[in-house]
Order: structure tokens, then sequence, then C-alpha cells
């Protein structure tokens, strides 16, 4: 057999981008749970790494945009179809590029929007201003703001909710056994609403929506009556009940924890196969087309570059959501959690393109605003969202210049 030496770099670029995106997205999920003392840093990586696994391959996007978004019109080229080799393959290495620099400096980006930014100053490029749609770049701007100002928001509101129910009342283990049932069948109903409609649109194509409710409403009861029978059994040690609390919560976290990781796995893996499908679909056709099915091994490709960033450096950026913008614990970070993974399911649903790293930092300082703005670290928040301004300049300027690199280096094509 022949190995093509064009896709063996189209996978090596691929496998990058699922490297950066695994080191630099792993904190949405896990960095609160490290932060708070939930997990240790070392189960996170583990538990990150399965989870983003299993929602990257189980879960993943089968069929997925060549052109992201809808950003560049495919018909620039389809005079030249093997420009889109040569764009695809600078697209993962520019945004890459600039996920891997940004995980160094410990910042928290979106790679989506690092996608986003590569596969405009491709367009630029290869099909000029008019080829690029203009309104979704500025429904993506929009999304800087609705995502984390929505995730802050959700975050504050519970954890006010849970601090005045549990932590500001005389007895909080008392208040636990009474309104924590509650909170377990709040996650999971979400959970689970989320997790069965993903997996039965991949079975049963559209899926009616009363079933999934009842399915999700079910499994919120059941589990509800098990943590209700679990805490009116559990030995609680009233001589530090806020210790005691905190402890009780960390499963929450965990629970939480887990499912933004396969959501994560399930939802950005497309950032790094996505650009590969296209890749295979005009070395097999020599056409562009507009729907890529995406082969499970590409996937699972995917996957495993996930596991790798998460194992290598992860934790860098982990750190930074976990513990430099505000102090958190298992209560405030099961509301940081709950409310990132809310806001991204509510944009997904109006059809906005939402990070989850804007909405899971806004979540965190969403929590820390319900201290007081004294509790946030307002230097570490403006770094942030300096590299969130530059993200996507940022992956379309790398793009640009590998773009014609490689149109120098490989001019055979």
């Amino acid at each position: 057999m022949i190995i093509n030496p064009l896709l063996v770099m189209a996978i090596l670029a691929g496998f990058y981008m699922a490297v950066n995106i695994g080191a630099n997205d792993v904190a949405n999920s896990m960095g609160t749970s490290v932060g708070s003392g939930a997990l240790t840093l070392r189960k996170a990586v583990i538990v990150a790494g399965v989870c983003n696994f299993v929602g990257a391959v189980l879960l993943g996007v089968y069929v997925t945009d060549t052109i992201r978004k809808g950003i560049i019109n495919p018909a620039t080229f389809a005079p030249n179809p093997n420009l889109l080799i040569y764009g695809m393959m600078a697209v993962l290495l520019g945004a890459g590029a600039w996920v891997s620099i940004a995980t160094y400096l410990k910042l928290p980006v979106s790679t989506t929007h690092s996608i986003v930014g590569a596969l405009i100053g491709f367009g630029l490029l290869g099909a000029g201003i008019p080829g690029i749609n203009w309104k979704v770049v500025g429904i993506i701007i929009l999304s800087w703001f609705i995502s984390p100002i929505g995730g802050a928001g959700i975050s504050y509101l519970l954890f006010m909710v849970i601090k005045g129910k549990i932590l500001d009342t005389p007895s909080p283990l008392k208040a636990v056994r009474r309104v924590g049932p509650f909170f377990v069948s709040l996650v999971l109903f979400v959970i689970g609403f989320a997790v069965i409609y993903g997996v039965s649109k991949r079975l049963l194509g559209s899926p009616g929506l009363f079933y999934i409710l009842g399915i999700a409403a079910a499994i919120a009861i059941i589990g509800g009556l098990v943590s209700y029978i679990f805490l009116g059994r559990y030995t609680l040690d009233e001589n530090d009940e806020y210790k005691e609390m905190e402890e009780l919560s960390k499963p929450l976290q965990i629970l939480s924890a887990s499912y933004l990781s396969l959501a994560h796995g399930a939802n950005d893996v497309a950032n790094s196969v996505g650009p590969i499908a296209a890749i295979l679909a005009v070395m097999e056709t020599q056409k562009v087309t507009m729907q890529i099915p995406v082969p499970i091994w590409v996937l699972a490709l995917g996957g495993v570059g996930l596991v790798v960033g998460i194992s290598t450096w992860g934790y860098r950026v982990m750190e930074t959501i976990g513990k430099k913008i505000t102090e958190v614990t298992p209560t405030r970070g099961f509301a940081a959690e709950f409310g990132a993974a809310t806001a991204v399911i509510v944009c997904s649903r109006l059809g906005m393109p939402v990070s989850t790293t804007h909405a899971a930092v806004g979540s965190v300082i969403g929590v820390g605003m319900a201290r007081g703005i004294g509790a946030i670290n307002l230097r570490v928040i403006g770094k942030i969202g300096i590299s969130w301004l530059i993200t996507l300049p940022a992956g379309a300027g790398f793009t640009m210049v590998i773009y014609k690199v490689l149109i120098a280096l490989l001019p055979q094509l």
C-alpha cells in the first residue's frame, strides 16, 4: 500500500491540534475540581482523559461542516479543490500554534475561536474579503460576551441559593439533608437530558422532546431518592459542620465535572478532526463538499490526542481556572461547573457558536462575585480578557504565514 505523504502530514497536524485542545480546554471541566480539592491533579487527568475519549469516539460529531460555521464559501475552491488541502493543514497548524502559546502562558483560550480565526486567515488568502461570511464572524464575537455573562449569571444565582439555603443556615448539615437531594436531581436531570439527547440523536435520528424529558426526569427522581436515603443514614461530624458539608459536595462536583469533560470530548473534537475529514474528502473525490462523514478512526485519533494533551500540559491552564481567579470550594466549584454547562447547552440550542472556555471562566467569576469583587483576581482576569481578544487575529495570522510556506514548499500538488 502506497502511503500518501500529504495525508500523513494532515493526520499529524490534526493530532497536534487535538493535543492542544486537550491541554488547554481540559481546565473548563476539571480546573475547579482540582482547585477545590475534590480531585487530585492525577485523578483529574485520569477522569478527564477517559470522559473526553469516550465523548469524542461515542458521541463525537460524525458529520461536520468542512468550512466550519459557514465562514468560508466552499464554492471559491471548486476550481482547484487541492488548495483546500493546504488550507486545512494550515488551519490546524496555525490554530494549534496559538493554543500552544496560550497554554504555555497558562491562559485559557477558546480552541473553537482559534479554529475560526485560522479559517478567516485562510479564507482571506484563498477567497478574499468578500469570501468571508462576516455575519457569522459577528455572531461569534457577540458570543464572547453572551457565554461568559450567561455562565456568570447562572453560577452566581445558583451559589446564592446554596448560600441562602445551606451555608448561612444555623445548621448547614441539616440543611444539606433537606435540600441536597434537590441539587442532585437538578444535576442528574441536566446531565441526563444532554447525554440522552446526544445518544438518541445518533441512534434514532430525531427523538421526541417528551421522550427525552421523561427519561431525564426518571433518572433525576431516582437519583434524588437515593441521595435522600444516603444523607438520612450518613453519620455527620457536627464539630465542623462546614467542612463536613463541603466534603459531601465533592461527589456532586465530580459528577458535574465529568459531564463537562464528556460534552467537551463530544463537541470540541470536531475542531481537530473536521479539517482532516475535509482533506480526506478532497483526496478521495477531488471535489469540495459541504457535509463530510468523519470515519471512526479519525474520531479515535482526535480522542487520543485529547488524552495526550490532558496528561502532559493540562495542569497549566487548570491551575489558572481552579486557583488563580478566585478561591474555589466544592460548593463553589459545583455552582461554577453547573453554570458553565447550562450556559453552553442553552446557547447551543439557540444556535450560537459558544466557547466552553468563555462560559467556564465566566462561571468562576460569577461564583467569586457572590463573595464580592475583592474575591476576584482582576489582574488574572485582565490577562485572560486580552488573550480572548487576540485569539481570532492570532489564529488568522499564524495560519496565513503557514499557508504561504506550504504553498512555497509543496508546489507540486
